[in-house]
């Protein structure tokens, strides 16, 4: 369990198939706020040159104000080089942890300048003490590099100031300070890290399985408005996958065509062959009007029973009639076997209804209108198709 919990503490505790999402999500989380402080960096260091330029004597007044001056500027030159390559580590994690690392290195080399001429004017180690948690903070990098970058900054810093006479004469609170200011900034660091990539995480898995239930929902209100035996579109779909669209964009759409199909001699069907055979015939016949609705403009739909409707919209009134006598000759031509005489085929009657333009609530009357047709088609003979006329 230790080793577990230090392994995650010094590797990527997570999958590896989420790195590169965390690890893009760490840089999309922190980018805006790494602009605004390099360029608050930026400004106040610009603001203390000035502020040492002007002062009485210039910056030449002493060797410690000249050091001063330089190390503010390469900590300004340094910013504005980082400013311009940060711009594409936006959406590159690799190049971001790259100019983390060079800027934690400069931020390092400056404070241990810092203090070290703050010592010389017996300044205590305060620009350390501010800083560096402020690396712990703000650099998004590994937090086993950080660590080594914060120790490093330490032991610089007592190199330079205990140097000096302050240092020498504050040696214990000086080691004391910036030891106990360097292991909180470690701790802080791993912290923050992993609070980082946890939050980032979650929202991930949160996302993916939002996604799975979005998925699934969609897969059940398919399976809803399917019709289970042959696949087609039942009653439901009817009504919110073609009645609804057709009453908000119906105008756009052009002609309306329904086609209402009846099997011929069901009954006898299922009572010769049994209700196996008659579901594979209702299959069979709806293979064939799914080979005919592959077009956004034809929906194909059980409407119950024996009984489909095929609705058709943009056509005109002969290629319309024309199409269905092709679905009509094409359920013929499966050659199931028909119930009333050897040798026959099943075949189907097609009542018409067709509309030059939409109005509301004409999907209800084509239908009407379809069924009256299609009665007709059944007083004429059967295994015909008969255009619904007023």
């Amino acid at each position: 369990m230790l080793k577990d919990k230090l392994h995650s503490l010094i590797y990527f505790p997570y999958e590896e198939k989420y790195r590169d999402q965390l690890e893009l999500g760490m840089v999309s989380l922190n980018y805006k706020s790494e602009r605004v402080i390099a360029w608050v960096m930026l400004v106040t260091q610009i603001f203390m040159i000035l502020v040492f330029t002007f002062r009485p004597g210039s910056i030449f007044y002493s060797f410690r104000r000249l050091r001063y001056v330089i190390a503010y500027t390469v900590l300004c030159t340094g910013l504005l080089v980082l400013l311009s390559l940060h711009r594409r580590a936006k959406d590159n994690w690799r190049l971001h942890s790259r100019l983390c690392i060079s800027f934690g290195v400069l931020l390092s080399l400056w404070i241990g300048c810092i203090s070290y001429l703050d010592a010389l004017g017996d300044v205590s180690i305060i620009v350390y003490c501010s800083f560096l948690p402020m690396m712990a903070a703000f650099l998004i990098v590994p937090p086993f590099i950080l660590s080594i970058l914060l120790i490093f900054t330490c032991i610089l810093t007592n190199c330079l100031v205990l140097g000096t006479p302050y240092g020498q004469e504050n040696v214990f609170s000086t080691l004391v300070n910036s030891i106990f200011i360097c292991v909180l900034s470690i701790v802080y660091a791993y912290r923050m890290y992993h609070a980082r990539l946890t939050g980032i995480y979650d929202k991930i898995i949160i996302d993916q399985k939002n996604r799975q239930l979005e998925a699934a929902n969609e897969k059940l209100d398919l399976l809803s408005m399917t019709d289970t035996l042959t696949g087609l579109g039942n009653r439901r779909y009817l009504e919110e996958s073609v009645r609804s669209p057709l009453e908000k964009y119906g105008i756009h759409m052009g002609s309306l065509a329904v086609l209402l199909l009846d099997i011929d001699f069901f009954k006898q069907y299922n009572d010769r062959y049994g209700h196996q055979q008659g579901d594979l015939c209702l299959q069979a016949v709806a293979s064939v009007l799914s080979s005919c609705a592959e077009d956004d403009n034809f929906h194909a739909v059980r409407y119950g029973g024996e009984e489909f409707v095929l609705v058709i919209t943009g056509l005109s009134s002969d290629v319309i009639m024309e199409k269905t006598e092709q679905i009509r000759k094409s359920v013929a031509s499966v050659q199931i076997p028909g119930p009333i005489k050897a040798g026959t085929s099943v075949t189907v009657s097609v009542g018409v209804s067709f509309h030059e333009s939409w109005e509301p609530g004409l999907l209800e009357t084509a239908i009407s209108e379809a069924d009256r047709a299609l009665y007709q088609a059944k007083q004429n003979g059967r295994n015909q198709t008969v255009l619904f006329s007023k």
